[in-house]
């Protein structure tokens, strides 16, 4: 067993979970409204062009092809992605880092920390669940195909059947499973809470995205999807 396959089977029914969400089962049925489609592409958008990989750069294996692709990833991130097109409605506050609702601000806090205090074995554990996209719905979108979706959800998924976004997949894959073949018992247990904590939060947007909700604490009634303050609100009356 590889040890990617040891962290999906350690993190048990969280993985199982993330591979089932009511957000994803409506998609693929095509039954997922539009607004909680846009509520999570949106809340997706602050951690994009954000280079959080950046610091990790020297600590990744030259043999790895990461550090290309995810230079690539920044470019695509900025120019060509999918999520960009949401910005016509929430406006371009939302492509900031601060517009992140708490859960999708969570993400990026434990990612940034993991970037910056831990080897590319544990970045590639923490970073695995968002890497998994190209097998988790690019897969799933290949063998059942799903017909009538909506026009901005058929784009979306149909990224990560791109073999560039299989490539980052799989240097995010061999990161992990080399780092569990070179790890000790102790590094290999740190891994596996990182991959389990990393799927946690994901599942925690979409949660939020299903929902409907996710508003900061004292914030009262949530106002847009992206994080907001008085300030930025248009005058009453």
């Amino acid at each position: 067993m590889s040890f990617v396959e040891e962290c999906k089977q350690s993190a048990g029914p969280v993985w199982e979970r993330w591979l089932h969400h009511p957000w994803t089962e409506a998609f693929f049925s095509g039954e997922l409204s539009d607004e909680r489609f846009r509520y999570w592409l949106i809340q997706d958008l602050p951690y994009l062009g954000q280079n959080i990989t950046k610091m990790i750069y020297p600590k990744v294996p030259v043999h790895n092809p990461f550090v290309a692709l995810s230079q690539e990833y920044a470019r695509r991130a900025e120019t060509s992605r999918v999520e960009l097109e949401t910005l016509g409605d929430a406006g371009p506050f939302a492509k900031t880092r601060w517009a992140a609702r708490p859960t999708r601000d969570a993400v990026i806090n434990f990612w940034v920390r993991t970037a910056h205090e831990g080897d590319f074995g544990e970045l590639c554990a923490a970073l695995y669940v968002c890497y998994s996209f190209a097998e988790t719905f690019g897969g799933r979108y290949r063998i059942e195909a799903p017909s009538g979706l909506p026009t901005l959800q058929r784009d979306w998924v149909e990224q990560w059947v791109d073999p560039y976004f299989e490539r980052l997949h799989h240097s995010v894959r061999d990161g992990l499973d080399e780092a569990g073949t070179n790890a000790t018992a102790e590094e290999k247990e740190q891994m596996k809470w990182l991959f389990l904590r990393g799927t946690q939060l994901q599942i925690g947007t979409f949660d939020a995205a299903w929902n409907l909700s996710d508003p900061w604490p004292g914030e009262g009634e949530e106002i847009g999807i992206a994080a907001d303050a008085p300030w930025m609100r248009a005058p009453e009356g």
